[in-house]
């Protein structure tokens, strides 16, 4: 991934459960490199005094499919209006 199309940081955590285990997590957005999907990634490390466990999902989504979903779910607002001319 180039540094131009670094991901998004939406969230970390660390959570420890009791004395002897910890729950580290982070959830992170980008774009595809070739710049067709959104990708979503959240990656969950789990460390116990026996042994250390990860996961890391990807689900990624066409931008345009994204765009389109926006525009039938979304409200439109008229945030500027005129009139050119007279």
């Amino acid at each position: 991934m180039s540094a131009v199309n670094s991901p998004m940081l939406l969230e970390q955590r660390l959570v420890k459960s009791d004395t002897a285990s910890l729950q580290c997590s982070e959830t992170s957005l980008c774009l595809s490199d070739d710049r067709d999907e959104i990708v979503l990634t959240r990656y969950i490390e789990h460390y116990s005094l026996d042994d250390v466990h990860w996961v890391e999902r990807t689900h990624r989504v066409p931008v345009s499919a994204l765009l389109k979903w926006m525009m039938s779910q979304g409200e439109a607002l008229t945030v500027r209006q005129g009139q050119d001319g007279a």
